[in-house]
């Protein structure tokens, strides 16, 4: 792929996820930052240091707008997505993930410049890996049959029912209503329609990452998990686990699955094997990070593992008090219904597929996150 000569789209490039794209693009791809064209609803800091990048400010649930913005492009990243597990916001989750990802299908179908698609999938979309505390892969962990169930739907068609049932306003009433994990369903809907669209002929390819920590990073579970360590408000830790990727890995991981990933596939882009981490592993080593940054600062260190009904009742307390004084939900019952899971996944497929490797463990991401959290 000549990256010099390429036109690209980056929707949801002023994110986390979609600004590191960018700067891989810029920094280690040698792609022009004038070629590059950022979509996003906001601006964002972590763009500044590339002035020649065109940012286009739009809304992606106009289709027309996202129709616009892929004029001329040869290959698009779509990395924009609702990540929040607040009950609240399943209704406008749903809309952006699903919805907005239909937009981007669409718009690439229609484009005649457009060569290839990289959607940003998650881990979430595929089932829990059995048996627990095993690192799962796209085969051996399907959504619909794998247990415990993390999704509400039981087949792809299913998922796909609703997902056209909403877009044709033909749901039932209060639809939103009836998922279990706001952020789950909706982007294992929007894989669905991802599937579907490589099945009749587009061609996408899905990256599937872990959890991501570095830099450029202004919102997010991340930031929020590293502003509760800094503030002392984590008493302990759910008994569940992550897999832990440093941002920089997962951005190469795009460009790998973009140059050499075959049409249709999904591939896990996470970190380190030994970065497969419960919590009572994880968060001691942000302590230590912040600690280690600020000598001065009192950090809680000792994170004893809460009982899973513990963890759901303080989730519940939590929800009501934030309904109560109007705030950001700091722990809901849909982060505790699966925090306590150990939810570990393999990038085996993309090592022998993509020739991609973690270079860089979870603790560099969280010193770089850290480190551009208090600048």
């Amino acid at each position: 792929m000549d990256w010099p000569s390429e036109k690209v789209l980056v929707v949801g490039g002023s994110g986390f996820l979609g600004a590191n794209i960018v700067h891989f693009l810029v920094s280690e791809a040698n792609t022009p930052a004038r070629n590059i064209r950022v979509f996003s609803d906001r601006p964002s800091r972590a763009l500044d240091g590339l002035p020649d990048v065109e940012q286009v400010k739009g809304d992606i649930l106009s289709a027309e707008s996202v129709t616009n913005v892929c004029k001329d492009r040869t290959l698009v990243f779509h990395a924009a997505g609702s990540t929040t597990f607040d009950p609240r916001l399943k209704r406008q989750q749903w809309l952006v993930n699903v919805e907005g990802t239909r937009n981007v299908l669409g718009a690439v179908r229609d484009s005649k410049s457009v060569r290839r698609l990289c959607y940003t999938s998650t881990v979430n979309v595929l089932g829990c890996p059995y048996p627990e505390g095993s690192a799962g892969t796209e085969e051996s962990c399907n959504p619909y049959t794998s247990r415990p169930r993390l999704h509400s739907f039981h087949s792809a068609q299913e998922a796909l029912t609703l997902a056209d049932a909403v877009h044709e306003g033909d749901a039932p009433s209060g639809w939103w209503n009836r998922i279990r994990v706001g952020y789950f369903d909706s982007k294992l809907a929007a894989q669905e329609l991802v599937n579907r669209a490589s099945r009749e002929g587009l061609d996408v390819v899905s990256v599937l990452p872990g959890t991501c920590f570095g830099p450029y990073g202004e919102l997010g579970d991340a930031i929020r998990l590293i502003r509760s360590v800094m503030k002392n408000r984590l008493p302990g830790v759910p008994r569940g686990g992550m897999p832990l990727a440093h941002v920089h890995d997962v951005a190469r991981g795009h460009v790998l699955a973009i140059e050499k990933g075959r049409p249709g596939t999904q591939y896990i882009v996470s970190g380190r094997p030994e970065d497969n981490r419960r919590y009572a592993e994880l968060v001691p080593i942000i302590a230590e990070v912040v600690h280690e940054r600020d000598k001065n600062r009192s950090v809680r260190e000792a994170f004893p593992v809460i009982p899973d009904a513990v963890v759901l009742a303080v989730a519940g307390v939590s929800e009501m008090w934030s309904y109560l004084r109007r705030k950001p939900i700091l722990m809901s019952r849909q982060t505790a219904s699966v925090s306590r899971y150990a939810l570990f996944y393999s990038s085996e497929r993309a090592a022998r597929e993509l020739g991609y490797r973690a270079q860089k463990s979870f603790r560099e991401g969280v010193e770089a996150m850290y480190r551009s959290l208090i600048s």
